[in-house]
């Protein structure tokens, strides 16, 4: 069912989008200015990934405490405190004060807070819709994540050139309001509060990895979300390094590539949003998706200029989307309520903590050979190993 007959969910995309859009803004410059002043790969992708590598850390520990918190309320303290800090970046950049250490700790603070909200984000699209809209929704909402994606680095790069960096992180804290107003007023479905229980938080904790691992459809599409995220995702991350490296780029180049892989990312999202791939339809594409992935992904290696680079990751953003959100929705749909944050944080993890270990690793070894040979480097002997891997895994009953 198309969740875009209901109308708190029309608000809460719309709202949430141009939220998203000031994140990718801000995202965007952040990474630029980090090259701008060190000119290193690895600084570079680490601030990049800085903004998502606490997702895949601290997560699961944060889901514990999320299934039982007022969604609106945690949703509405987080939000706030990210619109404060993106102030905080304004700001330094206004008075022309960042530094390496600023926009560490900016983007760490950013990466922490983060954190906490993902859990909160992954469950709250369950009470803003019925269950029946629930795959429309998650999947649009993906729709969401790209659209932004593919507009913010456009937006971002564009105003860096004519508006400078500081008023282009302006830009992205008033990008931030109109999905605070909505929160606050936004009609939400009742949600079923977790059964008060005696275990400790370890034991919490355990059990949603528990979960995760004993499902085999769960702990199948988790194995392919790491090796997606590992070797494709992790690449697209760190976008400003690529550009700054293989092309010598500009901000303009920057906003080319990148939204670049927002298209194919958007193209996914669209596809899977609309709500006319079964389940069943879903769990056949993820493993060919990966692969394709992973293949567009290499042969940057030899993608030496702006439009080729461009194509690849169109490609890429494709079936890096296809991939990781086909593969929330799977979980989503097949998950227990009372297990919803702590096993869908599982998915955060794996997700983030694998495009942190990829990006960074490929960023470090861009600081002494050329990146384009960096990411071949790591993608040909762990793309064996994880391939090996992979095809011990019950994959044969999602083929049948």
């Amino acid at each position: 069912m198309n969740a875009f007959k209901l109308r708190p969910f029309v608000i809460y995309f719309l709202t949430n989008t141009m939220s998203l859009l000031g994140t990718w803004i801000q995202k965007v410059g952040l990474g630029w200015l980090t090259w701008q002043i060190t000119e290193s790969t690895f600084w570079t992708s680490f601030v990049s990934i800085a903004l998502m590598a606490p997702v895949g850390i601290i997560g699961p520990f944060i889901a514990v405490y999320a299934e039982s918190w007022d969604m609106r309320r945690a949703f509405l303290y987080t939000k706030i405190s990210m619109m404060l800090v993106s102030a905080l970046i304004f700001l330094l950049q206004y008075l022309d004060m960042h530094n390496l250490p600023t926009l560490l700790a900016t983007s760490l603070t950013l990466g922490f807070l983060s954190a906490v909200h993902h859990p909160i984000r992954l469950v709250f699209i369950s009470i803003v819709v019925p269950r029946s809209h629930l795959a429309s929704a998650i999947g649009l909402s993906s729709v969401s994540w790209n659209m932004s994606r593919v507009v913010g680095p456009g937006v971002a790069g564009f105003a860096i050139v004519i508006l400078g960096l500081a008023n282009t992180f302006g830009l992205a804290v008033i990008f931030y309001i109109p999905l605070i107003v909505a929160l606050a007023l936004l009609p939400l479905e009742t949600r079923a509060k977790a059964k008060p229980n005696s275990e400790r938080f370890l034991q919490k904790l355990l059990d949603g990895g528990r979960v995760a691992l004993s499902t085999p459809l769960i702990f199948t599409a988790l194995c392919i979300v790491a090796i997606n995220s590992f070797f494709v995702r992790g690449v697209l991350e760190i976008q400003p390094a690529v550009v700054g490296q293989i092309l010598g780029g500009d901000s303009k180049a920057l906003a080319t590539v990148t939204a670049a892989a927002g298209i194919g990312a958007l193209f996914a999202s669209v596809w899977i949003g609309l709500g006319k791939l079964s389940p069943n339809f879903i769990q056949r594409c993820l493993w060919p998706m990966m692969f394709v992935g992973l293949f567009g992904t290499a042969v940057l290696n030899i993608a030496g200029a702006l439009v080729p680079m461009s194509l690849i990751f169109v490609l890429t953003g494709f079936t890096a989307t296809v991939t990781g959100i086909g593969a929330q929705t799977l979980i989503q749909l097949d998950v227990k309520e009372e297990y919803r944050a702590r096993v869908m944080t599982w998915w955060s993890s794996v997700s983030f903590g694998s495009l942190t270990i990829g990006g960074i690793t490929i960023g470090f070894l861009g600081d002494f050979v050329p990146i384009e040979d960096a990411i071949l480097m790591v993608m040909v002997p762990c793309g064996a190993v994880a391939f090996l891997v992979l095809t011990k895994l019950p994959l044969s009953r999602w083929y049948r």
